[in-house]
């Protein structure tokens, strides 16, 4: 079962039965911009959210990842901060206005606020962050911002079970970098971050009726998924897998995204993975850590990484399973506009305790690592 759920997405724009969900019923999805949607055909156990994302830097190299969704019922989404020191706060938005009333409100988990006008690629948007007051505009790029079509499927099993009931929830998303230019290359890097829903018109992410409408993307995997979970002798009485997309960082040369995984399958906690993609705006490939650094065996660059592990406050030689085997081959990369960080997931190189790791490594020690076509990819 835990093998489906990674290898197989569902269709975004199915008219989906499971279980006992025949009957449907219209949800009207509307974007920042009021664009003209046909509604989508949701049954009762499905959701569907379009969410605008609007990538925005402060001077200081800070930046602002917002993801809101407009709908009937109102705005909602999330507000992503990245301090200087790659520290992330999540803020979720309780309060965002049309865009002619112009303001938003958010909180994170911890109780931080933040506070601006609405989010936009048009005009400064001037927020007051947990009390402090910063200004971030839109990055000079050929992107103007993305767009995320998340999906939802929940039921619960008519299977009995010991522990309660067993409930099913699976969520997926496309996301697609706007692309009014028509960029041959913003084509490629779209087909390539959703390929696994087998789209293979690359104007389909250009038209967001299009996009919503299409009579299906995938044929209907819903069922099957579902069907086979159901007809299990899984121990655990909640499935749920689940995947969200995020820019980490946007120029004229790059742009790093982030997907989140996550899937609980029971037991004390669920599982996460955060897969990082760099691509090229010039060209549309995807970069790999072997492309950019001349030699990831390096004794001075594993060094310098091993010494700023060393360093993550809280930690030391003992939190991991061993540095002097650490390995760069293959690491799960991105960029910012202050360097180049490596990630590692949760039990790549310590406990699940410890969580996921991040090293940033500053654009003047990390240069002298670099092939020399990208030691001006920051700039």
């Amino acid at each position: 079962m835990k093998t489906n759920y990674k290898v197989i997405i569902l269709s975004l724009l199915l008219v989906v039965s499971c279980g006992n969900s025949n009957n449907t019923k219209q949800e009207t999805l509307a974007n920042n911009t009021a664009t003209e949607i046909t509604p989508l055909q949701l049954s009762e156990n499905e959701k569907a959210n379009n969410y605008e994302v609007v990538y925005l830097v402060s001077d200081t190299g800070e930046y602002i990842n917002s993801e809101i969704a407009q709908n009937e019922k109102g705005n909602f989404g999330v507000v992503y901060y990245r301090d200087i020191n790659q520290n992330l706060n999540t803020f979720n938005v309780t309060r965002a206005g049309e865009l002619d009333e112009g303001n938003i409100s958010a909180t994170s988990y911890d109780n931080k606020t933040l506070e601006g006008n609405f989010p936009s690629t048009a005009y400064p948007f001037v927020a007051k962050i947990d009390g402090k007051e910063m200004t971030f505009k839109a990055a000079k790029t050929p992107v103007i911002g993305a767009r995320i079509i998340e999906y939802t499927y929940s039921n619960v099993s008519p299977k009995s079970s010991t522990n309660g009931q067993r409930v099913f929830q699976f969520k997926t998303a496309i996301f697609a970098l706007n692309n009014e230019s028509k960029s041959a290359s913003i084509d490629k890097i779209n087909l390539d971050i959703n390929k696994d829903f087998g789209i293979t018109d690359a104007s389909t992410f250009n038209d967001l009726t299009k996009l919503l409408t299409s009579q299906s993307l995938i044929s209907n995997k819903t069922t099957p998924i579902y069907d086979e979970w159901v007809k299990s002798d899984y121990i655990s009485h909640i499935e749920n897998y689940s995947s969200q997309f995020g820019i980490d960082y946007l120029s004229e040369k790059i742009v790093s995204i982030n997907k989140m995984l996550y899937e609980y399958t029971g037991g004390a906690h669920g599982n996460y993975d955060t897969v990082y993609s760099v691509y090229s705006l010039e060209n549309g490939n995807k970069l790999k850590i072997e492309d950019l650094i001349i030699d990831l065996k390096n004794p001075d660059l594993l060094n310098l990484i091993k010494d700023k592990l060393l360093k993550i406050e809280g930690r030391d030689a003992n939190s991991y399973f061993g540095l002097d085997e650490l390995s760069l081959e293959n690491n799960n990369f991105y960029l910012t506009s202050k360097g180049l960080v490596f990630t590692w997931g949760i039990y790549e190189i310590g406990p699940y305790a410890i969580g996921e790791t991040r090293v940033l490594i500053p654009i003047e020690e990390i240069k002298p690592y670099l092939k020399d076509e990208y030691k001006t990819i920051f700039e």
